[in-house]
């Protein structure tokens, strides 16, 4: 099964071992954006969408894989405005800063019912009921390096989380365009990983943000 976010909603695909035909399901979520979905595995097998709309505004959708029970948060993530420093840019050159949720990555299979999420602007949320309810991970947020963070061209999105398989409390994300973060503490502490990274032409040497 592989899930498929679309700007017409959210499709779903369907094969055997084989890989050899697939079969196409939807779209579900008819009128939303959704940017990234994931059918998660832990247990009985769900479907979580990270939907946005520019009338409804940003939220989660889970339910089961099946697609036509799809549910949105009941407390979706709700993302802090960009720092200062970024706003000029931002109001330069016409960069949105509309709400929006850009990823969800399930917990580790001790975390049954944790999922986690990036959002626009830049923030890190935490789920413990499923994608019910969200609580932002006020450590990322408050990291000193923020100050510094500036938007991409599609806004200032924490695009990517990545879990530590070996280590439940190590955890990474990246942020365009203020790069990659790790924890090695289960979210109280980040430390920047971005040093000794390929820049772009121009850019800094080895600084602790904007890769």
């Amino acid at each position: 099964m592989v899930s498929v976010g679309t700007r017409r909603g959210l499709f779903v695909l369907e094969s055997s071992a084989a890989r050899d035909r697939w079969a196409l399901r939807g779209p579900y979520l008819k009128g939303w954006q959704v940017f990234h979905a994931v059918v998660d595995t832990r247990s009985a097998p769900k479907l979580h969408a990270a939907a946005n709309s520019e009338v409804y505004g940003a939220t989660v959708f889970s339910g089961d894989v099946g697609g036509k029970k799809l549910e949105g948060a009941k407390k979706p993530p709700k993302p802090p405005k960009p720092p200062p420093k970024s706003m000029k840019f931002i109001k330069k050159w016409g960069i949105s800063t509309v709400q929006r949720v850009w990823h969800i990555e399930p917990g580790r299979a001790s975390e049954k019912r944790v999922l986690y999420a990036g959002t626009a602007p830049a923030a890190l949320f935490r789920s413990e009921d499923e994608g019910k309810t969200w609580k932002e991970v006020v450590s990322l947020t408050k990291h000193p390096s923020r100050k510094d963070w500036m938007p991409g061209a599609g806004g200032m999105c924490l695009h990517t989380i990545q879990l530590d398989p070996h280590d439940a409390k190590r955890m990474w994300v990246a942020i365009s365009a203020a790069g990659a973060f790790r924890t090695d503490d289960g979210c109280r502490t980040w430390k920047s990983v971005n040093k000794c990274v390929a820049k772009f032409a121009g850019a800094p040497k080895d600084p602790e943000v904007g890769t």
